[in-house]
């Protein structure tokens, strides 16, 4: 016993024998116990890997970054971005759209790797290791069924875009100043003036009106010219590019279409204006920017027929299918 209450023992050759033993043999008994979890460990990333030709998302969510193949994450998001009653070929069409932007993506930073905005998908998470639920099956099939398809223009992923009800036209990207979109034109959908959301209709006063006007607006404005002076323009299919207002000093200020309707949460930037006193009434056809494919119009296109190749070629103009690699 030392001065500090420790029993110190001395360590005799039997003892050092068993420690000597047991130092030899730990790594064997190390390797047994747990070198089949890095072994398997290995398998598991190679199999990641290999599914989806090696490109990986990470899905950001409040928890953390859920990382996924290429192809696996493609059936959570298509079940998020197309309704599920729609057809198969439609959602193929979606499919290879939500693919290419992926490929932009990989392209863009040289990685096989990218994050995306996991807003929406965690709720499949936990579904992950189990059984695919019944409303996955039709996007899992559009997915493997358009595998590793995506559409291309002069080689190159196009911009693949999409929205939910155009207001029976799709919009050309030239005149948005996008000129090395050409593929992006004008397209006529026959079909979504039956949809149901097709028209919608938002009050605005005067008050919101020129308060969130005057919010984004540099300069020296009066509420009087915001309320009455504004000088709208529209493109060729009937949406609003820009609007501008004339300030004290004569100066131009302009708000675009899309952040225009944001502002005021308009279904679309194709609409036309009434006035009721102090109030401003907007009459909306559409929902969404207008660009690329229209998914309604492609759902009834599929059901007429078409298929995903046809809707695809029908919505972008001179653009090609290939095999991302």
């Amino acid at each position: 016993m030392n001065n500090n209450g420790i029993d110190l023992k001395k360590t005799n050759r039997k003892d050092a024998c068993s420690f000597l033993l047991f130092v030899f043999l730990l790594p064997y008994v190390c390797a047994c116990l747990w070198g089949h979890v890095g072994e398997e460990t290995d398998k598991l990333k190679e199999a990641v890997w290999k599914d989806g030709d090696g490109y990986v998302v990470g899905a950001a969510v409040e928890w953390g970054v859920w990382e996924l193949p290429m192809e696996e994450y493609l059936v959570y998001r298509l079940s998020l971005t197309m309704p599920e009653e729609y057809h198969l070929e439609a959602k193929k069409a979606q499919a290879v759209l939500l693919r290419t932007e992926l490929a932009a993506m990989y392209r863009e930073e040289e990685s096989r790797e990218v994050v995306v905005d996991g807003i929406g998908i965690a709720k499949f998470y936990k579904n992950a290791g189990g059984e695919t639920k019944e409303s996955l099956q039709e996007s899992r099939r559009a997915v493997e069924e358009t595998e590793g398809m995506i559409l291309t223009y002069r080689e190159e992923p196009i911009r693949a875009s999409y929205f939910k009800v155009s207001n029976g036209f799709t919009r050309e990207a030239k005149e948005s100043g996008e000129e090395d979109c050409p593929y992006l034109s004008k397209v006529v959908c026959e079909q979504d003036p039956t949809s149901p959301v097709y028209r919608s209709a938002v009050r605005v006063d005067k008050e919101t009106y020129t308060d969130r006007i005057l919010e984004i607006l540099e300069g020296d404005f009066e509420r009087k010219t915001i309320w009455e002076e504004g000088d709208f323009s529209f493109d060729e299919a009937g949406y609003m590019t820009s609007v501008s207002y004339c300030d004290g000093n004569g100066e131009k200020k302009e708000v675009d279409g899309e952040t225009f309707r944001h502002l005021f949460s308009l279904n679309s930037a194709s609409f036309e204006m009434t006035r009721e006193e102090d109030t401003l009434i907007f009459h909306v056809t559409g929902v969404g920017h207008g660009f690329g494919m229209s998914q309604f119009e492609a759902d009834c296109r599929a059901k007429n027929g078409e298929s995903y190749k046809e809707i695809l070629s029908d919505f972008f103009f001179q653009t090609e299918l290939a095999k991302f690699e």
